[in-house]
């Protein structure tokens, strides 16, 4: 027998051909094969499980070495804990040096422990940064294992040995530090991370159990979804579909629209709903729960709120309702709201498409009504069924609509946009039966007053205008009306009435009656056009000859004078304009006029001109403006 004795520590011998070290049978394994190990479980079991494996394997290392050291009771503990270093830089691990000790040892008992050092040219490190090029984070995790299981098996209680910088990072050498768990603090979390790894097979095992609870949830879900979409191909309505999810979870549901009007709910008492509403409060932590699905919390529980889309605009919100003690299975039941919502979608596609095509058939029959297709009573017998009585006095108002700026958006969308606002704002705001037709940039609107008084006809309208301008902002909505009528036939004439108004309407009193143009409105018809625009060129001479923006400006200016009874001031401010510029162009005006503009008699007849030519000349002026 031959003995190899490097130190007084480490004794390698042969024995029939095999090698021992300190009586232990050993094997020489190169670094090479260590890092095809390394990556070869790496790729297999993920470096976290990779973590656990190395650092169990080190720290079983260690305690066996720190049995054998045990042994001799020639040494202090403080030798003992020198000794681990050096025994692990000769078996080739690293070199390996202590740079910092603070030890403190009371009755036997260790009070304090920290150790700090130094490890070069580690193999876990070399290995590594072959197979792998630069971690992101320390690698030597038998190194650390090592240090962890001799400490502890030298000084009989937990320690946990960790990297503060390392090779495989980049780093010029590994830094570690070694303390009693119990100071680590939150630190020693990554300690118990390693000791509480699951086996592969446990794992495999509950992994398998979640995935056959996730086959059953969705099985739940899928049944549940097939059954309220069988009941959406029947036709039936919300409440039947609510009573399917509530009979599958037994929960409270809710479904409001934008506004967070409610339009159907299952399993509560809305009173109760609306007074416990305004205590909802969002929870933030939302982790467990899908990403279109809010957590609220409330007096008397928790809800989940996730919104309804519709041609990617949000158009209502379901709910589902958790009294205060019972425990919501949120991957479940926000799958089958996220379900519920988009049979929600689909319902709400239905409706909008049947009043689409309900608006189109009314705006079609008033087409034909203005036409003269029909007599009187055919009209009435087919307004009959648009539940509408046509046989009562009626208004026609006149809409029309148009960018204030330059804007991304198009006419036509705008056209589109602004058709289903006004149908909406009747529909469900005003709670009114109107016949709404179509022209460019314009809506004309039927509206009976045994629905709306006249007296209350300018309230609506402007209760309408403002609406419309705070749904679209870059937009200027103007209205005209007509008179009172209450012969159908004469719709075409309302309707010429309230576009006639229209064109005085401006941003600064955006509706016009017929009425307020007085005799003007009553002389302007096809028969004296011609008249009418002889005396335009008679009052406005040279401003009316060869219209151009230029002049134009001129006319709007002289338009506010007069409308402002020829104060200065107010002028100015609705022209935006100062003082002396106004008092230019009035001077101007004078000029081209040749008449005195602070004339009474001159006054109203410059009006009367410039009324009757926002009315005869509007298309005129529409395309030079557009120019």
């Amino acid at each position: 027998m031959k003995t190899l004795e490097l130190n007084d520590l480490l004794h390698i011998h042969q024995e029939n051909e095999l090698w021992f070290a300190n009586n232990e049978r050993s094997v020489f394994v190169s670094t090479r094969a260590f890092g095809t190990m390394q990556r070869d479980l790496i790729e297999n079991i993920g470096i976290d499980r990779m973590k656990t494996f190395f650092f169990k394997y080190g720290y079983q290392l260690g305690v066996e070495d720190a049995q054998e050291v045990a042994k001799r009771d020639s040494l202090s503990l403080l030798e003992k804990i020198e000794y681990g270093p050096i025994i692990h830089a000769l078996k080739g691990h690293a070199k390996s040096s202590i740079t910092e000790k603070e030890f403190e040892v009371e009755e036997n008992e260790i009070k304090s422990f920290r150790f700090k050092g130094i490890w070069e040219n580690s193999y876990e490190a070399e290995q590594h940064l072959k197979n792998f090029g630069m971690s992101h984070g320390p690698v030597c995790y038998t190194l650390t294992g090592y240090a962890t299981g001799y400490i502890t098996g030298v000084v009989g209680v937990n320690v946990f040995f960790k990297e503060l910088q390392c090779q495989g990072q980049g780093d010029p050498c590994c830094v570690w530090e070694g303390r009693l768990v119990s100071e680590w603090k939150e630190e020693a979390e990554e300690f118990f991370s390693y000791s509480k790894e699951l086996p592969i097979l446990k794992e495999l095992e509950q992994t398998n159990e979640k995935l056959m609870q996730e086959k059953n949830n969705l099985a739940l879900v899928s049944k549940t979804y097939n059954e309220m979409t069988n009941e959406l191909i029947k036709g039936n309505n919300i409440d039947s579909i609510l009573n399917i999810v509530h009979k599958q979870n037994h929960l409270s549901i809710v479904v409001e629209d934008s506004r967070q009007n409610i339009i159907a709910s299952k399993g509560i008492n809305l009173e109760d709903f609306e007074s416990s509403r305004v205590s909802f409060s969002e929870i933030p932590d939302k982790k467990q729960c899908h990403s279109k699905v809010d957590i609220f919390s409330f007096e008397k529980g928790i809800s989940l709120k996730t919104p309804i889309y519709l041609l990617g605009k949000i158009v209502g919100y379901c709910s589902f309702l958790y009294e205060r003690g019972r425990t919501p299975k949120y991957e479940v039941d926000s799958m089958i709201l996220g379900r519920l919502a988009s049979i929600c979608s689909l319902l709400f596609l239905k409706e909008k498409t049947e009043v689409e095509s309900l608006e189109q058939v009314k705006g079609h029959f008033l087409e034909e009504i203005m036409s003269g297709k029909y007599t009187q009573q055919e009209i009435m017998r087919k307004a009959d069924y648009i539940q509408l009585d046509l046989s009562d006095h009626y208004h026609i108002v006149a809409l029309t609509y148009k960018f204030l700026n330059k804007c991304d958006e198009k006419e036509f969308t705008l056209h589109k946009k602004t058709f289903e606002m006004v149908s909406a704002y009747f529909r469900e705001i005003e709670n009114l039966n109107v016949i709404i037709g179509q022209r460019p940039d314009t809506l004309i609107l039927l509206i009976t007053e045994n629905q709306v008084t006249q007296q209350n006809m300018e309230k609506m309208i402007r209760t309408l205008v403002a609406f419309l301008k705070k749904e679209t902002k870059h937009a200027l909505f103007l209205a005209g009306i007509s008179s009172q009528n209450s012969n159908i036939l004469e719709a075409g004439v309302a309707m010429e009435e309230a576009c006639s108004a229209v064109r005085l309407s401006s941003r600064d009193e955006p509706i016009t009656f017929f009425s307020d143009l007085g005799m003007l409105g009553i002389l302007i018809n096809d028969q004296n056009e011609q008249a009418i625009r002889k005396m335009i060129r008679d009052q406005l001479g040279v401003l009316y000859e060869n219209l151009d923006k230029n002049k134009l400006e001129w006319i709007e200016t002289l338009y506010h004078f007069l409308e402002q009874g020829g104060n200065l001031e107010q002028t100015a401010e609705s022209l935006a304009l100062s003082k002396s510029g106004l008092r230019y162009r009035l001077n101007k005006i004078t000029d081209l006029l040749d008449r005195d503009l602070r004339d009474p008699q001159r006054q109203f007849q410059l009006m009367m001109a410039l009324k009757a030519l926002k009315i005869v000349e509007h298309e005129r002026i529409k395309k030079i403006q557009a120019e």
